[in-house]
């Protein structure tokens, strides 16, 4: 027979070893994952959306992608600014700036972008 002592201990330490371990996991695993990337376009405006954005203007000047997006954000158009890869998919080479608005808003942004003096 154990003695009640004893059995105290052991499930004391069984207790604090499940809180340790809890704890660990908690806090290892969470700074592995870290926070969210704050280049998603859903979580850069706070929204929870899935839609779907589309490229609407691209560019060698960073200043150029830059002004789009402010005209574009001043028509309260949701927009991003994102670095291309070096090529496509079919091996041609890409400019180095991307703009990009959600589906639903691209004709309108396609239109901002055709007013805007060259």
């Amino acid at each position: 027979m154990i003695h009640p002592r004893i059995l105290i201990y052991l499930l004391t330490y069984l207790v604090i070893f499940a809180v340790v371990i809890f704890l660990v996991r908690k806090f290892f695993y969470k700074s592995k994952t870290g926070p969210k990337s704050e280049k998603s376009p859903a979580r850069r405006f706070g929204k929870k959306t899935r839609e779907t954005w589309v490229q609407v203007y691209d560019t060698d000047s960073f200043e150029e992608a830059q002004s789009i997006q402010v005209r574009l954000e001043e028509e309260d158009l949701d927009c991003l600014v994102y670095e291309q890869g070096r090529k496509d998919v079919h091996g041609n080479p890409l400019r180095g700036f991307g703009i990009a608005v959600p589906r639903t808003s691209v004709p309108r942004a396609q239109n901002i972008i055709a007013r805007m003096p060259a």
